[in-house]
């Protein structure tokens, strides 16, 4: 036995029957405290990429840019000019709806609203009355300035909006292009509600967003009638045709240039079958980094009424940085039950490691090829000459349970990227090689002989007629101080929000108003804890999925926690939200905010949990919640989000985006929103919420 298992002898750990431990030699991965985990059989189908039609984003309203270069100037001095910005919305709503203008220079606007019938409904003057307030509207855990007015049952129909300011001639000269050309900033963007009946839906092609791949855009219309925030049966509802009439993109590349393309549904140009209703485009790949994307829907319904949808959506596209040649993989026995599958890619850039994954599959009594487990984790290159060793250490047990043997073949073998989880490349099948020495009677005779040993330096296997855990490597990672601790972590882009007067034992951790992606904010939460022996988690938002992240991916302190919930989130969008996208647009109109996150994007979570494990998730006790709902009253957490998201919401994370399969789900309370600056209550400010993860949670 590895002789740095002694010193953690005393730590206990409890299972459901007989503990099996294995040990594993030192590689040069350790310094970074991967670990190498396994999943059982049945679970295999959670770790697979879900299909990338499936990650898209549903929208039944608008979030239309408006140009101060398209203004008409109705008067002039030799000094000031009124400018006048008038757009036409196509309104097909249900009950009343909001009219939002949010714009860095907001207060300088005045709005005017006239119905379809040519008859004023509001006009703001710049003093009196009439004046709309500027206020802070809150998009996720952003705010931007804007105005609000809500329409109270409008009709349907063609509804006019005007936005008027005063402007000196020279800045308004200044700030017009030389060409008389739309500038890539809009002044501002103009939002508001059409009928959730019928939702644009906007997805990716291809989960294999790398440098210069081939990726469409697919955009088309959904009845979504009786099946509001339900998306699996959204899902299952077909392509609406001969509806949309005009369709386009317009993309923000990283370096912030922006390409508008067409949407087809003519079977050219990207688009894949002429006539389905499901228009499509080619997006660009050219760069690396993060794109955005807003895709703009015009049409008629089958009532006849006009309408128009918006969806806005991040893309990473990442370096190829290493690419899986297809060739036999191979199995290095070591010393009891310890392997290692070795792998062999390209490895085309300097990048340090990269996750990969795949199925083991061995063969049964009747030659037919059964699932034997899962692997993954993050591993470093041994690398010759651009050739890399991609090797994962697992538990060779696995091979065996089942009564499995030879040919072993690894299935949907994948490489992912750390940082964005975008996958790099795959091998649908490549056979499995195993030392002539391996049998299941040598292994059955090691396994017997071993003595159970219970050690920070591996994730311990249960026996319960099954193996739920396997092996990770050593982490190389060290606490530095005796006692355990509750860590509050908060969220994306977030200031500090647990009162933690009402939490014992804690500490908070403070890394604010940062944009990290799920990877960098678990290391940060890791290193903050190994001042501690051992901490638990409870956490708000993103810091939830970020301490997920860590349990399933890297040694820390969170190993060792005991007594109790190991993490407990509130909030925590882990399928995603749909205003990853909207918020990142809006801080480029701005030149604030946090900027881009992918992985909180549906497309980003999805590829992001395909590498979290089930037991993992299995040790999250998570809380969603939502406004309070009024029969006789227009319901909702904020005014815009309630614009981008399905109910039921809390503001930011939707109910069902909320929902982390195998996780434990502690329920739904409604009354509470996200986030402070919405209607109700900031979910974290529940003190009976927080009296009871205090009560429960290890430290």
């Amino acid at each position: 036995m590895n002789q740095n298992l002694s010193k953690y002898s005393t730590l206990k750990f409890s299972f459901i029957s007989a503990l099996l431990t294995v040990s594993v030699t030192t590689l040069p991965a350790q310094a970074s405290g991967y670990k190498h985990v396994a999943v059982e059989p049945d679970k295999i189908h959670e770790q697979r990429l879900a299909t990338p039609n499936s990650k898209g984003i549903y929208s039944h309203s608008t979030m239309l840019p408006v140009f101060a270069n398209v203004s008409k100037q109705n008067h002039s001095t030799a000094t000031t000019q009124a400018i006048e910005i008038q757009q036409t919305i196509s309104f097909d709503g249900q009950g009343d709806s909001p009219i939002l203008f949010i714009s860095p220079e907001s207060n300088q606007w005045q709005m005017s609203v006239t119905d379809p019938n040519g008859v004023s409904v509001f006009q703001e003057s710049a003093t009196g009355m009439n004046q709309l307030a500027t206020r802070q509207i809150q998009v996720g855990s952003e705010s931007f300035s804007g105005k609000e007015y809500l329409l109270e049952t409008p009709a349907v129909g063609s509804w006019t909006i005007k936005l008027t300011r005063q402007q000196s001639a020279q800045k308004q000269s200044a700030s017009s292009s030389k060409d008389g050309k739309q500038p890539n900033k809009p002044a501002g963007y103009l939002m508001f509600k059409g009928d959730p009946d019928y939702k644009l839906y906007a997805h990716l092609d291809n989960n294999f967003t790398v440098q210069n791949s081939r990726v469409n855009l697919v955009a088309y219309l959904v009845n979504a009638s009786n099946i509001h925030g339900q998306r699996s049966l959204m899902q299952q509802r077909p392509a609406m045709q001969g509806n949309i009439q005009s369709a386009y993109a317009t993309i923000t590349t990283p370096s912030d240039k922006t390409v508008q393309v067409k949407l087809r549904d003519d079977g050219l140009f990207g688009d894949a079958v002429a006539g389905d209703g499901q228009f499509s485009a080619q997006l660009p790949t050219s760069e690396i980094g993060t794109y955005s994307t807003q895709v703009q829907v015009k049409g008629v319904r089958p009532d006849g009424i006009q309408f128009s949808r918006t969806t806005t959506d991040l893309y990473p596209v990442a370096e190829k940085s290493f690419e899986l040649i297809n060739k036999p993989a191979k199995v290095k026995l070591l010393e009891g039950n310890r392997g290692i599958v070795s792998v062999r890619a390209k490895q085309m850039s300097n990048t340090p490691s990269v996750f990969m994954a795949g199925e083991l599959w061995g063969t049964d009594a009747n030659g037919q090829l059964q699932n034997a487990s899962w692997l993954g984790g993050i591993v470093e290159p041994n690398s010759s000459n651009k050739l890399a060793n991609l090797e994962l250490h697992f538990d060779t047990r696995w091979l065996t349970r089942n009564n499995l043997s030879a040919p072993y073949v690894i299935k949907n073998l994948r490489l992912q990227d750390v940082d964005n989880h975008v996958p790099l490349s795959k091998l649908t099948s490549v056979p499995l090689q195993v030392n002539a020495s391996f049998s299941r009677k040598a292994l059955h005779t090691s396994a017997a002989k071993m003595a159970p040993v219970v050690s920070p330096d591996m994730l311990s296997i249960n026996i319960a007629s099954r193996l739920t855990e396997s092996v990770q490597q050593s982490p190389g990672f060290e606490t530095k101080a005796a006692g355990g601790k509750l860590m509050l972590v908060h969220g994306y882009c977030s200031n500090s929000v647990w009162n933690t007067g009402q939490f014992s034992n804690s500490v908070e951790f403070k890394d604010y108003k940062q944009n990290r992606s799920h990877d960098a904010f678990a290391k940060k939460i890791r290193d903050f804890g190994a001042q501690y022996s051992s901490f638990g988690v409870v956490a708000h938002s993103q810091g939830g999925a970020a301490a997920l992240h860590l349990y399933a991916k890297y040694s820390s302190g969170l190993n060792n926690a005991s007594g109790g919930r190991l993490i407990q989130s509130v909030g925590t969008p882990y399928k995603g939200t749909a205003l990853a996208g909207n918020a990142a647009v809006l801080g480029q109109l701005f030149g604030a905010g946090c900027g881009k996150n992918t992985d909180l994007t549906y497309n980003g979570a999805s590829n992001w949990l395909s590498t979290i494990p089930g037991w993992a998730k299995a040790q999250v006790d998570y809380y969603t919640t939502s406004f309070k709902t009024r029969w006789w009253a227009y319901d909702y957490c904020h005014l815009a989000t309630d614009l981008l998201l399905d109910d039921p919401e809390d503001g930011t994370t939707e109910k069902w985006s909320g929902q982390l399969p195998s996780g434990v789900n502690k329920g739904h309370k409604k009354g509470w929103c996200h986030t402070t600056g919405m209607r109700d209550p900031a979910q974290y400010t529940d003190s009976g919420r927080n009296s009871t993860m205090n009560a429960n949670a290890a430290r």
